[in-house]
């Protein structure tokens, strides 16, 4: 951790002080480190409420020592579990980032940006290269996979804590982003609410969830991407497919999110390998070329406990309510994907 990165943080609440967002500050050892220079170990202690945070491995530890049932603690286990496995950095990560998050390459250049969610934080290195300055922030110990690169760039940051009661100060940031996170989160429309306070008026907020075949009037509007507007002529089969598809993998659900972990994740390899056969591979949760890829993909379908989908309509809704101004919508192809762009119009 920088002391540069002290002014983006706060107190994150907890169910006894749910408001504290207190200011932190940095309780040394020894010496003052100076402002880039990076923090190992150290403790944070809020100014407001006097409660102390560890920093462990150059990260903050900020989850709020109330935070965790038993559902939550599997969140982070699965998702710690499968993110160290994941192959790393892709070819596509950048062009894919570019079209999710529906800005602009241009418009990252010295923004100060929050990924929340960021997993071993392959999203999080695409905006840094961008030229933003980022806050990489998770639940689960994947985020380690980031010290490295936080040890040799000053514009790297990485926080641990509950996106839930997130420990950063609100109206902070240029840009956040969250893609593909807040439906893992016991609440997913509070998990929203809470990570659109963080960005500053006229900021972006760049969001996509899973998404709900919901009624017929909503899926047949949703937009498409350009290679697959076939599927409008097959829509009303498409509609119950997509439905047949989800309760069949929620059913599926009810064991797997009970499995150890460990076995779980045998277990998806030879679905992984159905991935391979054309027709086939969509009986699947992936159909990404890369079988290590497929593999974590299915882990990640089959494994969180929690896991909510949504229509693009009640997603509007909440960037509305939210006092955010709607500006785009992500294509997806025949699974619903229901990505919003917003700009903050509130204070």
């Amino acid at each position: 951790m920088k002391l540069h990165l002290l002014p983006l943080l706060a107190c994150p609440s907890s169910a006894a002080d749910p408001v504290c967002g207190g200011a932190l500050e940095f309780s040394a050892l020894d010496a003052e480190p100076r402002a880039h220079e990076e923090i190992e170990t150290g403790m944070l202690r809020c100014r407001v409420c006097g409660r102390e945070y560890p920093i462990v491995d150059a990260i903050p530890r900020l989850t709020p020592p109330d935070a965790d049932d038993a559902r939550v603690a599997r969140t982070r286990v699965s998702f710690g579990f499968e993110w160290h496995r994941y192959p790393g950095a892709l070819p596509e990560d950048q062009a894919l980032f570019l079209e999710e998050t529906q800005i602009p390459a241009a418009e990252w250049e010295g923004r100060t940006v929050l990924d929340a969610g960021c997993g071993m934080g392959r999203y999080a290195r695409v905006a840094l290269s961008l030229g933003a300055e980022v806050v990489a922030f998770d639940l689960s110990e994947s985020l380690t996979r980031l010290v490295p690169d936080a040890l040799e760039n000053p514009k790297l940051h990485i926080v641990q804590g509950d996106l839930l009661r997130p420990p950063l100060k609100r109206g902070a940031f240029d840009i956040v982003y969250s893609q593909g996170v807040i439906h893992h989160t016991a609440d997913t429309r509070g998990a929203f609410d809470r990570i659109a306070e963080l960005v500053k008026r006229d900021g972006r907020l760049s969001v996509w969830v899973y998404g709900s075949p919901g009624s017929y009037a909503s899926f047949s509007t949703n937009p498409l991407r350009s290679a697959r507007t076939w599927l409008k002529s097959a829509l009303p089969a498409a509609w119950v497919i997509a439905w047949i598809r989800l309760i069949l993998s929620d059913l599926l659900r009810v064991f797997t999110t009970r499995m150890p972990v460990p076995l779980l994740y045998l277990l998806c390899f030879p679905l992984t390998v159905l991935g391979m056969f054309p027709l086939v591979k969509y009986l699947t949760f992936s159909v990404h070329p890369k079988f290590r890829v497929r593999l974590i993909e299915n882990f990640d379908w089959l494994a969180p406990p929690f896991q909510t989908k949504h229509t693009k309509e009640e997603v509007r809704e909440w960037f509305v309510q939210a006092g955010y101004e709607v500006l785009s919508h992500l294509p997806h192809g025949f699974i619903p994907k229901v990505g919003l762009l917003g700009k903050r119009t509130k204070k």
